[in-house]
């Protein structure tokens, strides 16, 4: 019996140390990751799924940040060798060619367990040489991140100016014939256009992505050899560098279109205010002020994607296999891409101070269902020399004499009291608004635009009288009117333009009596109908 019992003790002890030596069944589907917990960038995450598919032990929590401070003085190449020219390889393990499983796994504990084992002969502190030790499951590895480094406007100019206008350090292109790395002044683009793993690309960079996956040079792995060893180069000399610690550069924090306002965009000879038009395109052309543009954007690629180069080049009238057969129009108008002038532009109207008028101007005719082609004039004007720029619309241009101050709305005077709407205060305030948007000023050209917010179907050159737009119940009836889906009744008219535009706005009068005084005595028939309700015998 006691021999059961010390067998059945052994076998429960055995499993436990299986348990917390961290034996398990868990898998990741990403090779490293930063850890949210602590200083970023300071944690890795070491997992290699992709080679190991399910893992039997939980990934390694590696510390970066550590390793770097004891190793401080012997630099990043007590881990990181060299190649021909010296310079930092910064892929790990970097032995390993291929997916195979027992190399990957013994590349690492060559590099760490020996390491360690030799720290512990020369009596130094050591990091762990048992599996258990180094395999240990932590919650935290399942919540890692790694914050993305932004290289902004600022970053790309100190760039510039350190290294005094030299493009050719960072920006190169791929030489299909002679199948090497040049550079070309004036064809400068983002790195993530070629080395971007995660984008699918158009047949014309078959070449360069074939090259690029047989040698892993992913965005970053390119990022940390031309990055890191060119702030190496400088501080082995001494000379003012960048950082060399993950964490100063993977920080988490990026600037706003507004701090980077100032700063000088890279320069690619790019013109000012360009002329786009298009051969053969049945629409005038458009005067286009690319420096206003420019200094109103944290990112050339939020238009020019990675290549920088003008929509045409790749979208052509019927669109081409570079520019993913999407056309030039859908390009440049297709108002559910971010990329679009009519998307960007759409976003920008989804903002507070837009929205309230914005919000209900549908940019399809679903009647129709073609486009709101109402505002291609101002764009599609055909001037080379036109005016692009921004302007102001005066109050002064208001009309006092002609449009009243307050109007009544009495649509629902049988149970509520008139509704007084503060008409000349509320264009004072859409005046306000649209003078604050850099998009409106454009937009917005004259007093008739901001009265179109409300007045959508008027057309002041078409009105008998100057100042005298049609009421609202001269298009909306009563009634719905099942042949125009497009137009709703009366009732719902008011209420989906006025309180549509509160809510939009954050305004607070969102209630009915806010705008609607009830009355202490209604019609009978409204009183009669309400009581029958209430006792149940009005059906």
């Amino acid at each position: 019996m006691r021999r059961k019992i010390a067998i059945l003790s052994l076998i429960i002890y055995a499993i436990g140390l299986l348990f917390f030596a961290g034996w398990s069944r868990d898998s990741y589907s990403s090779e490293k990751k930063t850890e949210t917990a602590g200083k970023p960038g300071s944690k890795l995450v070491i997992a290699h799924a992709e080679i190991f598919g399910q893992l039997e032990r939980p990934s390694v929590l590696f510390d970066h940040g550590k390793h770097t401070e004891v190793y401080k003085k012997e630099g990043c190449k007590t881990c990181h060798p060299r190649d021909g020219e010296e310079n930092l390889l910064f892929a790990y393990p970097f032995k390993i060619i291929g997916k195979d499983k027992k190399a990957f796994m013994n590349a690492y504990h060559e590099k760490c367990i020996v390491c360690h084992q030799k720290n512990i002969t020369e009596k130094k502190k050591a990091g762990p040489v048992t599996c258990g030790e180094c395999h240990v499951k932590k919650s935290e590895q399942r919540k890692s991140s790694f914050p993305v480094v932004a290289f902004d406007f600022a970053f790309h100019d100190q760039h510039v100016r350190k290294l005094n206008n030299k493009c050719d350090l960072c920006h190169h292109s791929y030489d299909k014939e002679d199948k090497e790395l040049v550079y070309e002044q004036g064809t400068e683009q983002s790195c993530s256009y070629c080395h971007d793993e995660k984008k699918q690309r158009g047949p014309s960079l078959a070449a360069e992505r074939g090259a690029i996956e047989k040698k892993g040079m992913t965005m970053r792995s390119v990022s940390h050899a031309q990055c890191v060893n060119c702030h190496l180069f400088y501080t082995d000399r001494g000379l003012k560098a960048g950082p060399l610690e993950c964490a100063k550069c993977h920080t988490g924090k990026y600037k706003s279109v507004r701090e980077l306002a100032d700063i000088r965009r890279p320069d690619r000879d790019q013109p000012k205010r360009p002329f786009i038009t298009i051969e053969d395109g049945k629409m005038k052309g458009v005067p286009f002020n690319h420096e206003f543009h420019q200094k109103n954007t944290g990112s050339c690629r939020a238009c020019h994607h990675e290549t920088l180069n003008a929509c045409k080049k790749c979208h052509g009238l019927t669109g081409r296999p570079e520019g993913k057969w999407i056309n030039v129009a859908d390009a440049y108008h297709d108002v559910r891409s971010g990329t679009s002038c009519a998307g960007c532009h759409k976003t920008r109207k989804s903002g507070k101070d837009c929205a309230g008028c914005h919000h209900y101007m549908l940019d399809v005719d679903l009647q129709s269902k073609g486009p709101q082609k109402s505002v291609c004039s101002i764009c599609h004007n055909g001037k080379k020399e036109g005016d692009v720029t921004a302007k102001s619309i005066a109050p002064a241009a208001l009309d006092t004499e002609k449009v009243p101050e307050k109007v009544t709305i009495k649509i629902l005077e049988k149970e509520y009291e008139p509704s007084e709407f503060p008409h000349r205060k509320i264009i004072q305030k859409l005046i306000i608004a649209s003078n604050e948007s850099k998009v409106a000023t454009y937009f917005h050209r004259n007093m008739q635009t901001i009265c179109d917010g409300c007045h959508h179907q008027s057309r002041a050159d078409a009105e008998v009288q100057k100042g005298k737009p049609p009421y609202c119940r001269n298009c909306h009836s009563i009634t719905f009117d099942s042949r125009n889906i497009n137009r709703p009744r009366l009732l719902a008219a008011y209420h989906r333009q006025c309180l549509g535009c509160h809510q939009k706005m954050g305004l607070k009068q969102t209630g009915c009596k806010d705008c609607h005084k009830e009355k202490t005595v209604r019609p009978k028939d409204i009183l009669s109908g309400t009581e029958e309700l209430l006792s149940g015998t009005g059906g």
